[in-house]
């Protein structure tokens, strides 16, 4: 059993026996033939403040036009993940850089200046897919493992960073290219989000920024700040009357005159 499997398992709660028949009602439902879908993903700007650095931006031909492609209880699965991924991945590192030049290849950095402080390359390492059949359970569930490498401006592979989105979508009846495409299109947000807030505390980036640089913050609302609120006055205290020296009885002052 995969881990993508135990782990459908275990969000769903569902026992070996019931996974068991779960799975022989899908195998009943399952027909020969092929899946095939485009992915489309609509990854948000990350609020965060932009590295104030010029980076380049590599996407390899085989990263824009990444199918992933198997054959499963016969049947042919065809996901096409290249323009998604691409679309994708540019998007974000416009957004958490303040300059990004798109290069033809990661040898390319001295010919663009010499502004650039690195070569930045997506590479796709793994997409798996777990079907209700696959799993005794009623969901699709996708996990993308990506690594983004880093090179010096001279083409010198620097490091490298791996990070891994997931995503879940119940099953819709006798369809499979819906919900596989929700579950898909859940990670590739999900990676796009993890490599958004996670790739700046990587090594590889606190090389790339100066000395001086702020961390990353979410970036300032488009609304004003409301004001805050002011402490009410607290009253000033009446200033202490001078004590009064005590008068003597008249009994006293007679006596004293004598």
């Amino acid at each position: 059993m995969s881990d993508l499997t135990y782990s459908i398992r275990a969000r769903a709660g569902i026992r070996p026996a019931c996974a068991a028949a779960l799975a022989a009602v899908f195998l009943a439902l399952a027909g020969c033939g092929s899946v095939s879908l485009v992915a489309s993903t609509n990854i948000p700007t990350p609020l965060v403040s932009k590295v104030p650095v010029t980076v380049a931006l590599h996407v390899p031909k085989e990263f824009a036009a990444y199918i992933h492609k198997e054959e499963r209880w016969s049947t042919d699965w065809n996901i096409d993940l290249g323009k998604a991924q691409a679309e994708g991945i540019t998007r974000l590192m416009t957004a958490m850089f303040d300059h990004v030049v798109v290069v033809e290849s990661v040898n390319a950095g001295a010919q663009v200046g010499g502004d650039v402080k690195a070569i930045l390359e997506p590479s796709v390492e793994e997409y798996a897919f777990v079907t209700p059949r696959d799993a005794g359970s009623p969901f699709f569930a996708v996990s993308i493992k990506y690594r983004v490498n880093v090179y010096s401006p001279d083409g010198r592979l620097a490091d490298s960073w791996g990070f891994t989105g997931y995503g879940t979508s119940p099953s819709q009846g006798l369809s499979s290219s819906t919900p596989l495409a929700t579950a898909t299109a859940l990670a590739l947000r999900d990676a796009g989000a993890k490599l958004a807030v996670e790739f700046r505390d990587q090594a590889i980036v606190r090389g790339l920024l100066p000395d001086a640089a702020p961390p990353m913050s979410p970036a300032p609302s488009a609304d004003p700040p409301a004001p805050a609120a002011e402490a009410p006055e607290t009253p000033a205290e009446p200033a202490a009357e001078p004590e009064a020296k005590p008068t003597a009885p008249p009994s006293v002052q007679s006596l004293a005159s004598m």
